[in-house]
């Protein structure tokens, strides 16, 4: 199996430890450790690499092969850019996006010959911090309607924490965080103290932050290179827990 680096730049000290294990795929530039996105690592040199590091600052994102396939329709959460998106396409040929991971499984519910997908981490939050709803509300909701057909855990896209350029240039602090609910903690990581503006999908996090309605954002890395307004501060490549439904009774 095949993996890439990704560098915690908050993190990396530029030791250079890494470089002789992971070359060429890592280099140094300007006192950090860089990841050359055309190249890959086996596996094993990956982790070694990783282990290697003082600071901890490098994560192995596993390019795990594409697995089983389907033949119906995955809906799952929009807009373009979601790792639901990227996962859904892993497997089947056909996606559809839909405004919520609820909207998903109302679809699934209605037509047996689409699936779901949603994240194990799915998590609605109101304006004032409270759950609205969730993963677990959702399974339970749909008991006897629909049932769980497969449960993996994969790598989600490479995600950063993004800044807006003026904040450096004006020398303040991040005081708003644009994430959804469920990379909340990697908000509270790298920016403490800051208050949490929740939207529905990493990619409206990082319109907002672009935008200028919050000082900064988790984002997918790929979808924050999109703005000239956005720089990315630190990467990192968690995995995620996913769950496909189809309605009780029909095919696969």
């Amino acid at each position: 199996m095949d993996a890439k680096l990704i560098i915690d730049t908050t993190r990396c000290a530029g030791t250079g430890v890494c470089l002789p294990i992971a070359a060429p795929h890592l280099r140094l530039i300007d006192g950090h450790a860089t990841a050359i996105d055309a190249t890959i690592l086996a596996i094993a040199q990956a982790r070694a690499a990783a282990a290697c590091c003082p600071n901890e600052a490098l994560t192995v994102c596993e390019l795990a092969p594409v697995g089983f396939r389907v033949a119906a329709p995955i809906v799952t959460l929009g807009p373009a850019g979601t790792d639901a998106q990227a996962e859904a396409q892993k497997h089947s040929d056909a996606v559809v996006l839909v405004e919520s991971f609820a909207v998903a499984m109302r679809t699934a519910a209605d037509d047996g010959g689409v699936r779901a997908l949603v994240a194990a981490g799915y998590l609605a939050l109101d304006e004032q911090s409270r759950a609205t709803d969730s993963w677990v509300d959702q399974h339970f909701t749909h008991t006897g309607v629909l049932r769980l057909e497969r449960c993996w855990e994969s790598p989600t896209k490479p995600m950063c924490f993004a800044t807006h350029r003026d904040l450096g240039e004006r020398g303040r602090p991040v005081a708003t965080v644009a994430t959804h609910p469920a990379t909340r903690v990697f908000a509270a990581h790298h920016a403490p103290g800051a208050r949490l503006i929740a939207v529905n999908a990493k990619p409206l996090a990082a319109a907002a932050a672009a935008r200028g309605e919050a000082d900064a954002c988790i984002a997918s890395v790929d979808v924050a290179q999109r703005y000239a307004e956005l720089t990315i501060r630190a990467e990192f490549a968690p995995t995620m827990v996913w769950l496909l439904y189809g309605k009780a009774g029909s095919d696969d």
